[in-house]
């Protein structure tokens, strides 16, 4: 048995995180069982990708055991559905909701070809196996007994055939309208309407549009950065890329007008406030400052950005952002806009 952390400081330990012994069992396994309370949408997107770069995975079933009574959001509801698609298209197992009761357990079990070996137990939910996010500190166990482990899957085993029904055949047609992608995020601040009255008003005539490149110009990066190469692991497993992770890439057409910000210079990393609410930290960098992205974790701008097509119906989660998705959007640009306040940039995505 051993401990894992979330080593948040200041409360850092030597113990190791559930994301990293989440992905670290993968190796060494043939099958994947999980039963969890709540899921996120980015969470299902790298969950279904890692089993795709993952050959050895031969069979995932999960269990979700609140958002049955709870509701899903229209965007996780989707993320859900597609990897129940792709699980039954492949024949490498489903998703179930828990429908007796309110289960609020999270529990992830690891096979091989002999059976169960390990297992997880703790306050992880599945949101946990993304990097960053939210500042909650969680606690778990790794059970790498094996008469353990067994008993572990044979709960979830039970669960799935006594009070879990598969997604696909139920009918789930009313949702939770919440936008939670950035509330409570780290190193992101909600802003109140006053204040984004007052940094419109406080606006200067320094004002750039920064295209966002579609699937058919960068299949691999800015928006897209989900679908490049994972990140290999010494021990064979492939990592992917975060959903939500992006880089934009700025044309120097752009970053060579007067104004637009210097990479290293004093002002390559400033405050942003956006047009729906919400401040954070960004960073220009490389050459001629052609690197766009949020300072402190990559996803922060990618939630943002991919959270606004997202809510609008025009991007599902795993899908590309295509020439398509903005246009049905209504922008293919957003706008920065130098403020009055020093250091402080106005961000809009809004459509009409």
């Amino acid at each position: 048995m051993e401990f894992l952390f979330t080593n948040y400081p200041p409360v850092k330990t030597s113990y190791k995180t559930f994301s990293d012994t989440f992905y670290s069992l993968i190796p060494n396994s043939t099958s994947l069982d999980i039963a969890v309370g709540y899921v996120s949408s980015d969470a299902l997107a790298e969950l279904q990708k890692t089993v795709e770069l993952n050959d050895n995975i031969r069979s995932l079933n999960l269990i979700i055991g609140m958002h049955y009574f709870d509701r899903f959001t229209k965007v996780q509801y989707n993320a859900a559905t597609r990897l129940n698609h792709f699980l039954k298209e492949n024949s490498l197992g489903g998703v179930h909701l828990v429908t007796a009761f309110r289960y609020h357990g999270k529990l992830y079990s690891y096979c091989n070809q002999e059976g169960p070996f390990a297992g997880i137990i703790g306050s992880n939910n599945l949101s946990s196996i993304v990097d960053g996010g939210t500042r909650v500190y969680e606690s778990s166990v790794l059970i790498n007994e094996v008469a353990q482990a067994i008993q572990m899957h044979d709960f979830i085993s039970e669960l799935h055939i006594k009070a879990s029904k598969p997604i696909d055949e139920l009918e789930i047609d009313t949702f939770n309208d919440a936008n939670q992608l950035l509330e409570g995020h780290e190193f992101v601040e909600k802003v109140e309407p006053k204040v984004i009255a007052d940094v419109i008003a406080s606006c200067t005539d320094i004002s750039f549009n920064v295209p966002i490149k579609p699937y058919e110009v960068s299949p691999q990066s800015n928006l897209n950065v989900f679908f490049g190469k994972g990140r290999e692991s010494k021990n064979g497993l492939v990592k992917p890329r975060h959903w939500y992770e992006v880089e934009l890439i700025v044309p120097k057409t752009v970053t060579s007008q007067p104004g637009y910000p210097q990479s290293k210079t004093d002002n390559a990393v400033f405050d942003v406030v956006t047009d729906d609410g919400w401040k954070f930290k960004c960073k220009v960098s490389g050459d001629y400052s052609k690197n766009f992205r949020s300072e402190g974790d990559l996803k922060i701008l990618g939630k943002w950005l991919k959270g606004r097509l997202e809510n609008a119906g025009v991007l599902k989660t795993g899908d590309p952002v295509t020439m398509k998705t903005l246009e049905e959007y209504g922008r293919s640009t957003f706008t920065l806009t130098k403020t009055k306040t020093e250091n402080l940039w106005f961000l809009d995505f809004g459509v009409k």
